[in-house]
């Protein structure tokens, strides 16, 4: 199969040759990944980075820090998606859907095997904003500024929810 989606049934290979073509040339993913296709493979490929980010940040921040950011980055991808879907259609009437915007997230996800590094862990997100900024163009059809701002949005919104769902104190240290 090709290298613009992951197929669990092709193993690990698979999922290394996808995570590489994502982080290493997302715009070429992006255009040629399908916007349908079902919710499995993206969902099992972002399963796979979040359980590589947990085990190295378990090994490097202990337990407590492990599941407190787990459970964060979870919460964004359980909001984010359909926030940046609804963004981009209020907004600047986009045209894909939320199957198309969950999987952008999930491939943005490959951004989680490298955010369990101390200082680097911020560029890794940082970097995952700039994925989903490309994929929201191919699969929204949106320009690059309207991309920029949909994904702004929906970042924002989705911060903002998740602190007044749990708090100053809880965002910090949401479980342990």
């Amino acid at each position: 199969m090709g290298d613009n989606e992951f197929f669990s049934q092709e193993g690990p290979a698979a999922f290394v040759r996808v995570w590489r073509r994502v982080i290493l040339d997302p715009q070429g993913f992006y255009r040629e990944m399908p916007s349908s296709g079902g919710f499995e493979n993206p969902l099992i490929f972002l399963g796979i980075c979040a359980l590589v980010y947990f085990l190295l940040k378990l090994i490097v921040g202990g337990m407590a820090e492990a599941a407190n950011h787990l459970f964060l980055v979870l919460l964004g991808y359980i909001f984010g998606p359909g926030i940046l879907m609804l963004a981009s259609q209020f907004l600047f009437h986009g045209e894909g859907d939320y199957e198309g915007t969950l999987r952008i997230c999930a491939y943005a996800g490959a951004c989680l095997v490298l955010a369990w590094l101390p200082v680097l862990g911020v560029f890794a997100f940082l970097y995952s904003f700039y994925l989903i900024f490309l994929g929201m163009e191919q699969i929204h059809k949106l320009d690059a500024t309207k991309a920029v701002i949909t994904t702004l949005v929906a970042v924002l919104v989705t911060a903002a929810i998740m602190l007044f769902v749990l708090g100053e104190t809880r965002v910090r240290r949401p479980l342990l």
